[in-house]
């Protein structure tokens, strides 16, 4: 069996939700033993969006390949077992709101010293930075901030949250925050000084929205224009957007450059355009696009999304669908890449999406399903931290770990 690129590392999580919990979710799937520590409550995320049979599916595909160990930090003896932990593992995820650790006495320069060789990825909403460093807040308030949801919606209408009730900018979050583990782990690999080389990784929610609206600021600076909300239209080009169809359905276009504006008068019948002043270059189009979208609008009403799809096809130009759920779910393309059918004891068969980045020699799998609360407690304490069994029980009886027994994690099919 291959070797997975992360095999041997250990990673402990804190926090709740998807973003910073993403992170763990992919250094998980590519071999890394993720611990999550949660409350005895559990985390939050076990009843978000839809449930089936009590169960969250964002948890349960985005809690794959976890260890559940319940743990009340609100108690000494609970962070004696953290810090113990702490000194086990080479990554640890901290999403938790700002502050927290240091309050528990683990501040980076403690745990620099301590645990010298320790990665760790600090994901919040704001950074470590800065005026607002010290608040809390979610995807919204990220998307708020960074202007990205200021430029999503339609010119006349009010902003929009960008992926309606999907938290973008947790799972944004979640890949760059483990591509920040991954290369802080190749440079501990690379440095002299036996491991201890490490490092920690400072990524905020609203980073990786500010890092794909920033060129606009940079046209601000040198333009003096702010870009406002455009609906569906692209940064430039005609017709862009998205356009219903005879048959009810909706295909995404984008027309971008001189030879396929050209194929598309042809397609559609409007040869007059190609010597119209208005439509010469990307810079005329784009300023005269609503003229060029009515047009189109009218062309693709008369045309099923199938037919509309295969004539840009056949012409060199790119449409696409705008699927929902149960499209996607009789879609081809996906059925061969895109997702596999887990068995789950709880919620029986369902599809749930493959791992990627997909690498051709040491692919990332799917070893487990997301555990029960608790499920992992004991055998981490006894296994990881050497507990005795005498240990472990007056743990249990001072309540660190809840009401939590040796329990299995879930088994199925993957």
């Amino acid at each position: 069996m291959t070797k997975l690129p992360l095999e041997g590392i250990r990673v402990l999580e804190l926090g709740e939700l998807l973003a910073g919990p993403f992170v763990g979710t992919l250094l998980g799937e590519f071999g890394a033993e993720v611990i999550k520590v949660e409350r005895p409550g559990g985390d939050v995320l076990r009843k978000f969006g839809p449930i089936v049979n009590g169960e969250s599916m964002f948890w349960a595909v985005n809690a794959r390949n976890k260890k559940s160990l319940v743990l009340d930090l609100g108690l000494p003896d609970g962070l004696a077992v953290l810090r113990d932990l702490m000194a086990e593992c080479d990554v640890v995820i901290n999403s938790l709101r700002p502050g927290t650790l240091e309050k528990w006495g683990l501040s980076e320069e403690v745990i620099k010293c301590k645990f010298p060789g320790t990665i760790v990825v600090y994901a919040s909403a704001f950074g470590r930075s800065g005026p607002y460093s010290n608040k809390g807040g979610y995807d919204p308030v990220a998307q708020g901030f960074s202007g990205l949801s200021y430029l999503t919606g339609e010119q006349d209408g009010p902003p929009m949250r960008a992926g309606g009730s999907i938290p973008v900018c947790d799972f944004m979050t979640g890949v760059a925050g483990a591509l920040g583990a991954v290369l802080a782990l190749f440079a501990r690999q690379r440095a002299d000084g036996g491991g201890a080389d490490g490092q920690s990784v400072d990524i905020a929610l609203y980073d990786v929205a500010f890092r794909m609206t920033a060129p606009l600021l940079s046209y601000l600076d040198l333009a003096g224009e702010t870009l406002n909300r455009n609906g569906n239209h692209s940064l430039g080009g005609a017709p862009t957007g998205h356009f219903p169809t005879q048959d009810g359905s909706w295909v995404c276009v984008s027309v971008q450059n001189n030879a396929q504006f050209r194929s598309l008068c042809g397609v559609i019948g409007r040869e007059d355009w190609l010597t119209d002043a208005r439509f010469q270059n990307l810079d005329n189009r784009t300023k005269h696009r609503d003229q060029i979208c009515e047009g189109f609008s009218r062309w693709a009403a008369g045309q099923t999304r199938e037919d509309l799809i295969r004539t840009f096809d056949d012409a060199g130009l790119v449409a696409g669908t705008i699927n929902s759920i149960d499209e996607m779910a009789s879609d081809p393309h996906l059925a061969e890449r895109g997702y596999h059918w887990s068995d789950d004891p709880v919620l029986g068969q369902y599809r749930a999406p493959d791992v990627i980045p997909r690498l051709s020699e040491t692919p990332g799998d799917i070893r487990c399903a997301a555990p029960a609360l608790g499920a992992d407690t004991l055998e981490i304490l006894q296994s990881v931290l050497k507990y005795s069994v005498e240990q472990c029980q007056a743990l249990r009886a001072a309540g660190v770990h809840g009401d939590v027994s040796c329990q299995s994690a879930k088994t199925g099919t993957f």
